[in-house]
């Protein structure tokens, strides 16, 4: 008899949740439905600042485009983007699909601690080999130059214990391998892989890497400078650094792209004690010089990373009283943006090239600032995926 009644409140109970779920989806498409009538007459917009990306735009009705199939595509994309209360139908988008057990969303997966990770994607191999015979190349252009790079895997790399059961993730820390290996004799690597996941198994740091976004954390780049400090040949044995917690509301780019916002983020930057060296930054593009590298401002945007310089920029010059006789050009993208905070104690200058915006010739930067160091400093990701930095390289060795 107890059998029975288990049997039949176990029904019960199911049949519940199914009617809970039914109902949750007839109001999701209603309101679905409703948006998109009205829909039609919300103006466009041009920027998502939650999604911190251009939105697309109407594409234009064009012969070629209507018979290759490209305009549909294109106007699918543009209605997607343009959806009238576009953020709200994400979020409500996640929590529909998550109760019922769905863990991934738009590319994102959900992991254990509340994290939100992308899996590591397959190289563009042309990508690859045009970066990597441009970075050797300009070795071969500048013997005297002391040549470093640090390559950062995605946090799923690293982290990869907390990926849900059967997400697929190419091998990026293999990837990384492999392209060090490939590198001229006189460019020295520094093993950020290593440092980061030995530093994740033993529990040390804290987070390394945002719960809610794709970059690392101050204190997972601070993991790798430590590591990197020999090769680097810098002698940080007099300099602690000190944390200060400029936010602890930071939802990143991969909570916006998900819809889930269940998590927020605390963002730390990083005094240097023990050393006199001060420094300025100069934005030349911007005709900006301030005191800081740290932009306050930025912490009332959505994208709260962007406190480092404010975000990306084509040049940034940093001068400092180190008075080492050293110069450091870094090729970058928004990785290295957290880690230069470690750095200003151990050179005269330091020159940012973000080689996505940068289109003026490198050889006559390095000329300019009397470059002693370049350092390589880049996710794995952007760096496997685009060609800037062979085309900026190219400009010095062509």
């Amino acid at each position: 008899m107890n059998e029975i009644k288990n049997d039949e409140l176990n029904k019960e109970e199911f049949s519940q949740r199914s009617r809970h779920h039914q109902d949750v989806s007839i109001i999701f498409y209603t309101l679905l439905f409703v948006a998109v009538i009205i829909n039609f007459f919300v103006p466009n917009k041009a920027y998502s600042d939650e999604e911190n990306r251009s939105l697309k735009q109407l594409p234009k009705i064009k012969m070629e485009a209507l018979a290759d199939g490209s305009f549909f595509k294109d106007f699918d994309s543009y209605y997607s983007d343009q959806f009238l209360m576009r953020n709200v139908w994400i979020r409500l988008k996640f929590y529909t699909n998550y109760v019922v057990g769905k863990r991934e969303f738009s590319d994102v997966y959900v992991g254990t601690g509340d994290y939100l990770l992308t899996a590591p994607t397959e190289p563009d191999r042309d990508a690859v080999n045009a970066t990597l015979n441009s970075i050797n190349a300009f070795s071969d252009a500048y013997p005297d130059v002391n040549m470093y790079t640090i390559i950062v895997p995605d946090a799923a790399a690293v982290m990869k214990e907390k990926l849900p059961i059967g997400a697929p993730v190419n091998d990026q820390l293999a990837e990384i391998d492999a392209f060090v290996k490939t590198l001229a004799p006189h460019i020295q690597s520094v093993d950020a892989a290593f440092a980061l996941r030995n530093a994740y198994k033993n529990g040390k740091r804290g987070d390394l890497y945002y719960h809610t976004d794709h970059h690392w954390t101050s204190e997972g780049a601070l993991t790798v400078f430590n590591t990197a400090a020999q090769t680097l040949g810098v002698d940080n044995s007099g300099v602690a650094y000190i944390p200060h917690t400029v936010t602890e509301d930071f939802k990143g780019t991969l909570s916006s792209r998900s819809g889930d916002m269940r998590s927020s983020d605390v963002i730390n930057v990083y005094e240097p004690i023990g050393t006199e060296s001060i420094y300025t930054v100069n934005y030349p593009d911007e005709g900006v010089k301030t005191r800081s590298m740290f932009n306050k401002e930025m912490l009332d945007k959505k994208d709260k990373y962007t406190v480092f310089f404010g975000g990306n920029h084509a040049l940034v010059e940093i001068e400092t009283t180190a008075q080492t006789g050293r110069n450091l050009l870094i090729f970058k993208d928004s990785y290295a943006n957290s880690f230069v905070q470690f750095l200003t104690p151990y050179f005269d200058r330091i020159v940012l090239v973000d080689p996505r915006y940068y289109y003026d010739d490198i050889g006559v930067a390095m000329n300019t600032y009397a470059v002693t160091d370049v350092l390589y400093l880049y996710s794995a990701d952007i760096l496997f995926s685009d060609t800037a930095l062979a085309d900026t390289l190219a400009t010095a060795t062509d």
